[in-house]
Formats: C-alpha cells, sequence, structure tokens
C-alpha cells in the first residue's frame, strides 16, 4: 500500500481550507495555525504555489485566494466527470441488455480509479466503488492499456516480461483489441481462488470481518465479498489490497487473446474499450464484469461488439 505523504496532505489540506473562503482568504498565521505548522515552514509553500499561479495574494490585506490556474485544473475535472455523464445512458443500456455490471474508469499512470459504476443482477461482478483505484499490473490490465498513452503501454509491457516472444504476443494482443474496438481478459487462477476465499470469508464471518479489520489495521484494510461491503464502508480496501496481491502473483505466461474463435468457451474475467476524445487521447475506458463460468466466442464477439458501439458514441458525442 502507498505510504501517506505528509507534504501532500499539507497541500491538500492547505488548498481545501482556502477553498472554504473564496472571498476573504486565509492570513499566513491562519494558514500555519490550519496545517499546524509554524509560519516559516509554510510560508515558502505560499511563495512556490503563488508564483504557479495556484494562489493569489492581496497586497493589502495579506491573506491568499486560490488564483487563476486552478481555473484550468477545475475545467479539465469537470470535463472528466462530462465524458462520465454522456457513457452513462449507454452504460445503463448495456446492463440492462446483457445483465452485466458496467464500470466507467478515468485512466492514471499506475491506477484506473472507477468513476461510476451501473450493477448488474450477477453474482460475479465487482465489489466496487466509485473512488476505488484498480492497479494496472502485468499481466492484468490489457483492457485498460490497449488504449494508454505509448508511455504508460510500454511501462506496462516491460512488467509482463523480459521475453522478447511473449512480449511481442502482448503487443499483438493490444493491437489486435485496437483494431476491434475492445479488449478481453481472461480470469486467472489466482482470480478464481482470491474469488473463492472472499466468498469463503464473507460466508463465515459476515459483519465481523469488517469490524475485525476496521479494528486491528485501522480501517487501512477493506472490502471483502458484498454482504460485508455493505455493512461496512472500510470493506473496500481490504479487496483492493487483495487484488494488488492477486496481480503481483497473477501468471505472466497466460497468453492473451487475439484472435476470437466463435466455437470456443472463454473464462471471462472482463471486457473493456476506451473512449477516445477528440486529440486521440483515452478520456474514459468502460469496462463490462461479471461473466459467468464460460461464454462461447460468438457470445463475447457479440458483446465485445455492443461495449465497442457505446464507446464509440460517447467518443462521437465528445467530438461534437
Amino acid at each position: 500500500m502507498a505510504r501517506p505523504s505528509p507534504q501532500t496532505e499539507r497541500l491538500v489540506s492547505l488548498v481545501d481550507a482556502i477553498a472554504a473562503r473564496p472571498d476573504e482568504g486565509l492570513t499566513l498565521s491562519e494558514i500555519a495555525r490550519h496545517l499546524a505548522v509554524t509560519p516559516a515552514t509554510c510560508h515558502p509553500m505560499l511563495v512556490s504555489l503563488a508564483e504557479l499561479g495556484w494562489l493569489v495574494r492581496h497586497p493589502v490585506r495579506r491573506t491568499y485566494r486560490l488564483g487563476p490556474a486552478l481555473i484550468a485544473v477545475g475545467r479539465a475535472a469537470a470535463r472528466g466527470l462530462g465524458v462520465v455523464d454522456l457513457a452513462r445512458p449507454g452504460m445503463q443500456r448495456l446492463r440492462d441488455e446483457l445483465g452485466l455490471t458496467c464500470i466507467a474508469l478515468t485512466p492514471g499512470e499506475f491506477h484506473v480509479t472507477v468513476a461510476e459504476v451501473v450493477r448488474g443482477p450477477s453474482e460475479h461482478g465487482p465489489h466496487v466503488r466509485v473512488g476505488d483505484q484498480i492497479p494496472i499490473a502485468p499481466p492484468l490490465g490489457v483492457g485498460y492499456v490497449s488504449w494508454a498513452d505509448e508511455q504508460t503501454l510500454r511501462r506496462w509491457l516491460d512488467g509482463v516480461t523480459t521475453d522478447p516472444d511473449k512480449r511481442a504476443r502482448h503487443e499483438q494482443a493490444v493491437k489486435a483489441a485496437r483494431e476491434r474496438g475492445y479488449a478481453v481478459e481472461l480470469v486467472t487462477r489466482i482470480e478464481t481462488e482470491l474469488g473463492q476465499a472472499l466468498a469463503r470469508l464473507d460466508e463465515h464471518l459476515g459483519q465481523q470481518l469488517g469490524q475485525h479489520f476496521g479494528e486491528h489495521l485501522g480501517g487501512r484494510l477493506a472490502a471483502t465479498a458484498g454482504a460485508t461491503e455493505a455493512r461496512d464502508p472500510s470493506a473496500a480496501r481490504l479487496r483492493t489490497l487483495l487484488e494488488e496481491i492477486a496481480a503481483e502473483l497473477a501468471d505472466p505466461d497466460q497468453d492473451p487473446i487475439h484472435e476470437i474463435d466463435p466455437d470456443r468457451e472463454y473464462r471471462v474475467g472482463r471486457i473493456g474499450a476506451g473512449v477516445l476524445d477528440p486529440s486521440g487521447e483515452v478520456a474514459l475506458v468502460i469496462a463490462l464484469h461479471g461473466f459467468g463460468a464460460r461464454t462461447d466466442g460468438r457470445g463475447v464477439a457479440d458483446i465485445g461488439g455492443r461495449l465497442a458501439a457505446v464507446a464509440a458514441d460517447v467518443a462521437a458525442q465528445l467530438a461534437d
């Protein structure tokens, strides 16, 4: 798990405090008290933020307010949420037609972040919530990195394997996913065992499991299975942690899907499609979860095609 960063927490706390008083702002002394540091400690940070345009210092009152540079940040954030609004009707339609859980993910460097969840009736769906982060850890993640920038894709491929033949197979899988408009990820052995273990934990421990982790691990671990998660909000982080462990232990020798054989049955974990903005950057990844034990190739192609059509429609709306 990531270590806490006092500097980052201090910066976020500073911005939140000033945003709560947008008109009058805060003085250096008020900011120092809020951050529980000395004025001499926080003054260099305020000077730097003012130089970057994140803060503006009033010449007479000597208070700090949010600066014009944050306008672009806010617009970018609003745009990111806007694409989720555009995607939501299509996600709901996929849920209704296919009975699958549909998740919208915003891209990141090492994680994707859950931006929306439209839950299907399947008990096989993932127990994630808006705001959860999912690691892009090879060999998992082809459904996300197929639409990522070249740097992210190259870093992911570097993490898959050092064997040039295996790397070439993953490169071919990414190329095939881009060409057909969707990527298919199979269920790995580790994922299967993880799901079974979580189900057994939930069955035998139930609500006590969430209480145990909350009391003994300070709330840092959370989320097991759906029943426990509903009772204990700390349950989502345990699942995230276990999924990260599963990604670390995942079988690097499992071949990715290149061509879909209509007569073959697949143990599908997820199918993902990227939404590209007018500049060609990935704005959102839409993923379907909750597949049954086996799905034949014709079904995979049909579901993937429907998902790709929704992603293409959202991209077209972004271009309007």
